[in-house]
């Protein structure tokens, strides 16, 4: 999971002002394959900000714990 590349599309739809920080939490998990409610309860909020930061924190081996299975 490369943490930069949700970064940079986050900042990407952030740059759209029709967009809410939840539908944009909501977009890029479901485009990285991102369990979004395993994480926004962990994170206690829908924010991509938080979102990056969290990820940008743990282990690759921890991310797993937060992905869908498709």
């Amino acid at each position: 999971m490369n943490i930069n590349l949700i970064e940079a599309r986050v900042e990407e739809l952030d740059e759209n002002l029709e967009l809410t920080t939840d539908e944009i939490f909501e977009i890029v998990c479901r485009e990285h394959h991102l369990n979004a409610d395993s994480l926004a309860k962990e994170l206690s909020c829908k924010c991509p900000f938080a979102l990056t930061g969290f990820l940008s924190e743990l282990e690759l081996t921890k991310i797993a714990d937060y992905l869908t299975i498709e």
